[in-house]
């Protein structure tokens, strides 16, 4: 029932992560991806930073590398993960961010901690990749983007490479929201010039202020701790497969609120990705 519940914690993580592209692109026009990035996070910082002081506190200290890479990937993924978004749409940009990461982190787990993927993640991955594929190659979406995609992918590997750094961090029995919270905060001191970009001063305002809550409470505050309480008991590459219910979220979304089509490809690959997620799931 535990291992249930952490992967329940993690695809709920993944709902919460899919709201962010819409959120977004329903927020005031003409601020800066990388606005909108450190202004999330500066946010989700502050509210993790608010819960962490209703929790008790661990003794054991997140290590310093494990707190650099996470941050510096989280850091990162956020400027990529909005660039992208605004360059090549809410469904096709989350899509290729979040369905490279599955590979990108198994990769990069076994690197920095010889973590080696188990047989259902690579038979999960398999059946999930078609369906992102098949989401990615949907006609019924924007254009195709060389910049926004590569983007994208960018984002994926910052993506994974904090997925790895927070596993191990909480394998060292670092609290959940303490890591998250740390991390998040010195993200947040990372990204903080890029809160001057262009069109910032559009976040001073009501619709900016509800944006900027939504992104610092429901995609990252609450869907980290989430996020972090499913990572603490299973493997990273398998946490990053069970997250592609962010981009069939996403995608969901993007049709329902903003209107971006979706074709009969677009829903077939929703449906791989749920066969995916299911099969994984069963463990």
């Amino acid at each position: 029932m535990k291992i249930r519940n952490r992967y329940g914690a993690l695809i709920l993580a993944g709902i919460f992560f899919g709201s962010t592209g819409t959120a977004q692109a329903l927020g005031p026009k003409g601020i800066s991806p990388m606005a909108v990035g450190s202004a999330r996070l500066l946010c989700g910082a502050f509210l993790l930073w608010l819960f962490t002081r209703f929790m008790p506190r661990t003794i054991q200290k997140l290590d310093k590398r494990d707190l650099w890479l996470a941050a510096i990937g989280m850091a990162l993924y956020q400027l990529a993960f909005f660039a992208a978004v605004k360059s090549t749409g809410v469904a096709i940009g989350t899509v290729t961010a979040l369905g490279s990461a599955p590979a990108l982190t198994g990769i990069i787990a076994f690197i920095l901690t010889r973590e080696k993927p188990s047989r259902s993640w690579l038979i999960a991955t398999s059946i999930t990749t078609v369906g992102i594929f098949a989401l990615s190659s949907n006609k019924g979406f924007s254009q195709f983007n060389l910049l926004g995609f590569t983007l994208a992918i960018c984002a994926g590997a910052s993506y994974s490479l904090f997925a790895v750094a927070s596993k191990r961090a909480l394998a060292m029995g670092v609290g959940i929201a303490e890591a998250m919270t740390q991390i998040f905060i010195l993200s947040a001191i990372l990204d903080l010039p890029f809160l001057f970009a262009g069109g910032s001063s559009r976040l001073i305002s009501l619709h900016g202020f509800l944006l900027v809550l939504w992104l610092g409470l429901v995609p990252t505050a609450l869907a980290y701790l989430a996020y972090a309480y499913g990572l603490h008991g299973v493997r990273a590459s398998t946490a990053s497969t069970l997250i592609l219910a962010e981009p069939a979220t996403a995608t969901l979304l993007a049709a329902a609120i903003l209107h971006e089509h979706i074709n009969a490809q677009g829903w077939i690959g929703i449906a791989i990705i749920a066969t995916g997620l299911l099969y994984l799931s069963r463990e």
